[in-house]
């Protein structure tokens, strides 16, 4: 039997810090001394930009390693050689259904359309105080940009022509590009060497490095947030979070939807009653709402899959990590219906060529976000809203505001979607028969 781990005052207070009731905590007490003692909670803004400074950091790094890690040993993987057809289409099928969801979850409740014009004024006067170049009210339409947005040009330009002046400029949706390219180019190029991995230890190495760091600063979360939004509710008052009442119901609407549907791709391919394989999943799903990461419920979910569900293992252990890792789901969904609804809050009219962008902007901004967790993800947005030319600075507190409560579905989509596109690309094992029982979970 494994020994149980001490207790120790450190183990606890880690703990209590990584608890998302802490987090949301924070964010409540942050919201009241916002609304009742502002000039004090607006001396906190150095502290909040301090850490939202670290996470930004450790954006660029983590997104490089990972998907070039991801992608190179998907390549180079034997057990997995047969499977990256399937991958190549299945996966971009997954993101781009995850993203129409979310624009047309938009585009129907429109949840920044229906805001009171004094909310949008006070939203107006909180975004002239985010920069001196952005001189921008919420009561009027925005400039457009100089040059109509299409999605021929938006492609063109995630092609680096320097990537060395991406990395300097910070250009994530280049550097993106760059990534997927390179890890895809380094693992054919291993294919053949008689230890293909060894090429990976390096970007292994700098993403663990930058994840631990991530998993510091996740420590510092409650804080950070606390300071950020407790300045920002005091610059704008409690109209911050009743702006996003809305954003609020439409995410969850967006993210059920998906849930169901994945919950619906799952059960066809077991073929198996829903019951079980709902029942199957069910604790990976509350762990994801729990942890609010996506990578503590790996073991979970591929122990579910293999063990539970009977699918082949070896595939399971390769593909399930690199939907978690690159598909990021749930990422994508968020990043287009806060797309639509920045444009919404500004009165922007997209058009056919700016929704097209919103969509497949989406999935890049998804990717780049691989390895990131809770508010340290919302810095990638700015992929989609960039071409755009709306402000993401501006509005990124709207975000951090209801995070807390967005962030757990938005994990459990990215899981549980990972799970459904690995059920279509890997094979269950036919000589390994289920038994239904009645709590649906034993198996032979």
């Amino acid at each position: 039997m494994a020994e149980l781990k001490s207790w120790t005052p450190t183990s606890w207070l880690f703990g209590v810090l990584r608890n998302p009731w802490t987090i949301l905590c924070s964010a409540l007490i942050a919201i009241y001394l916002g609304a009742s003692q502002p000039n004090f909670a607006k001396s906190l803004a150095p502290f909040g930009n301090i850490y939202l400074s670290l996470l930004k950091m450790c954006v660029l790094p983590i997104l490089i390693s990972a998907i070039t890690m991801s992608i190179g040993r998907l390549m180079v993987s034997h057990e997995a050689g047969r499977y990256i057809k399937r991958v190549l289409l299945v996966f971009p099928i997954g993101m781009l259904a995850v993203s129409l969801v979310g624009l047309l979850t938009a585009l129907i409740l429109g949840p920044g359309r229906s805001l009171s014009s004094g909310t949008l004024q006070r939203l107006g006067v909180l975004i002239n105080k985010e920069g001196v170049d952005l001189v921008i009210s919420l009561s009027g339409p925005l400039t457009p940009p100089k040059e109509v947005p299409n999605l021929l040009g938006f492609i063109a330009s995630m092609i680096p022509s320097n990537i060395f002046g991406s990395l300097s400029e910070g250009e994530t949706l280049k550097v993106v590009f760059f990534s997927i390219v390179f890890g895809a180019t380094l693992g054919i190029v291993n294919s053949k060497s008689s230890n293909p991995y060894r090429v990976f230890s390096t970007f292994d190495y700098i993403y663990k490095s930058f994840n631990k760091l991530i998993g510091w600063l996740t420590l510092l979360l409650p804080f950070g947030l606390f300071c950020l939004l407790a300045s920002q509710i005091a610059k704008a008052g409690l109209n911050v979070i009743f702006a996003m009442v809305n954003f609020l119901i439409a995410g969850l609407i967006a993210y059920a939807i998906v849930y169901i549907i994945s919950m619906l791709v799952i059960w066809s391919r077991v073929k198996r009653s829903f019951l079980f394989t709902f029942a199957t999943l069910r604790d990976t799903s509350i762990l994801a709402l729990a942890t609010s990461n996506a990578f503590a419920c790996l073991p979970s979910s591929i122990a579910a899959m293999s063990d539970g569900l009977k699918f082949d293992l070896q595939a399971i252990n390769v593909i399930v990590p690199l939907a978690v890792t690159v598909g990021r789901f749930g990422q994508v969904l968020y990043f287009a219906l806060a797309s639509l609804f920045v444009a919404q809050l500004y009165k922007f009219d997209l058009g056919v060529g700016g929704l097209s962008i919103v969509v497949v902007g989406s999935i890049f901004a998804g990717i780049a976000s691989s390895g990131a967790t809770g508010i340290a993800t919302l810095a990638t947005m700015g992929v989609v809203l960039q071409p755009l030319g709306l402000p993401l600075d501006a509005v990124l507190v709207l975000f951090f505001a209801v995070d807390p409560i967005m962030d757990p579905f938005r994990t459990l989509c990215t899981l549980h979607t990972s799970i459904a596109v690995s059920a279509v690309i890997a094979d269950v094992e036919p000589d390994r028969q289920v038994i239904e029982t009645e709590d649906y979970l034993v198996a032979s």
